[in-house]
C-alpha cells in the first residue's frame, strides 16, 4: 500500500511538490523570524535612547530646581522660601496633569496609533 502511495506521488510530481511547499514555507517562517528580531532590535535600541534621555532631563530639572532653590533661598533671606516656591511650582504641573490627564492620555494613544499605522503601510 505504501508503495503504490509513492508511485503515485511520484508519477503525479506531487512529493517534488510537497518539498517546494514546505521549502517555501520554512524560508517564510525564517524571514518572519528575522523581521521579528529586527523589529524588537529597534524597539529596544529606541527604548534605551528614551530612557536615557529622560534620565538626563530628570537629572537636569532636578539640578536646575536645587539651584533655582538655594538662589530664591538667598533672594528671601530664607532656608526654605526657596524650595517651598520650587515645590509649589512642580505641584502645580502636578494638579494640572492630573486634572487634564484623561484627555493626555487619549492624544498620546491617538499619536503612538499614528505612529504605528505610518510604519506599517
Amino acid at each position: 500500500m505504501e508503495n503504490i502511495k509513492e508511485r503515485i506521488l511520484k508519477f503525479l510530481h506531487l512529493d517534488e511538490i510537497i518539498k517546494n511547499l514546505s521549502g517555501y514555507v520554512e524560508t517564510r517562517v525564517a524571514l518572519v523570524k528575522l523581521e521579528i528580531r529586527d523589529e524588537v532590535g529597534g524597539i529596544l535600541s529606541r527604548v534605551l535612547m528614551v530612557m536615557l534621555i529622560f534620565m538626563i532631563g530628570f537629572l537636569f530639572l532636578l539640578f536646575l530646581s536645587i539651584g533655582l532653590a538655594q538662589y530664591l533661598n538667598m533672594l528671601l533671606g530664607s532656608q526654605f522660601a526657596g524650595y517651598l516656591l520650587v515645590a509649589l511650582f512642580f505641584g502645580l504641573i502636578l494638579a494640572v496633569l492630573l486634572i487634564t490627564r484623561k484627555s493626555f492620555f487619549r492624544m498620546m494613544e491617538n499619536k503612538f496609533v499614528e505612529l504605528i499605522k505610518q510604519r506599517h503601510q
